[in-house]
């Protein structure tokens, strides 16, 4: 059976990053639903700052801060996976804090040589300000690119009125108004929700 896990990158549970989680989740499923499906709030798991100490360069390659942390549940859920999906938040351009020790904490799955290799691999992000979110996909697509994943985006529906990446946004497109109680950003979650459907085509296409 393929294997999918998603990321949910915020410290905040059930907001913006969640909405596009479930939105890919809602694609993935649309496509096939005997997908495994693994669900991952970040925040749930303790991962300690990576040190520098470079031990993860020296066989086997281990980090001896796993023995204190979830890391290896965390690797459990992970490894193996056909495809990743990471929705991480704009913290002052760049990913939350929470995403970013999870991104050096993964060095040793690409000293053991390339862990993570062919793994499909899509950037998500949320972000206050319209405009926001371009460092969030950089650093989530830098890290697919170093640990040899096939990074994609989102190509279905209109190549004009869609973007290729699902990017959701607090602030509407008029600028002066907000997304309220209760309101989603429409267009990002239709992004989200195709950018899942491609990852789960994708998948039973490599798989023939």
């Amino acid at each position: 059976m393929s294997k999918i896990c998603l990321i949910v990158g915020s410290p905040r549970k059930n907001r913006s990053c969640n909405f596009l989680i479930d939105q890919a989740i809602d694609g993935i499923k649309s496509v096939d639903g005997e997908f495994e499906i693994n669900k991952i709030q970040i925040t749930d798991f303790k991962l300690a700052p990576c040190n520098g100490c470079d031990q993860c360069l020296r066989p086997p390659h281990d980090c001896p801060l796993a023995k204190d942390d979830d890391t290896i549940e965390l690797e459990k859920l992970l490894l193996g996976s056909d495809a990743l999906l990471i929705a991480a938040p704009n913290y002052f351009g760049s990913v939350s804090s929470q995403i970013k020790v999870f991104i050096d904490r993964s060095r040793p799955w690409k000293m053991k040589s390339y862990m993570l290799k062919d793994v499909i691999f899509a950037p998500l992000a949320s972000t206050g300000l319209r405009n926001g979110g371009q460092g969030v996909i950089s650093d989530l697509i830098n890290f697919g690119l170093i640990h040899g994943m096939i990074v994609v985006g989102n190509a279905m529906g209109s190549p004009v009125l869609e973007g290729n990446i699902p990017i959701t946004s607090l602030q509407k497109f008029g600028l002066k108004e907000f997304v309220g109680k209760g309101e989603v950003d429409e267009l990002g979650g239709l992004i989200a929700k195709n950018t899942g459907k491609r990852v789960a085509e994708l998948i039973i296409k490599m798989k023939k």
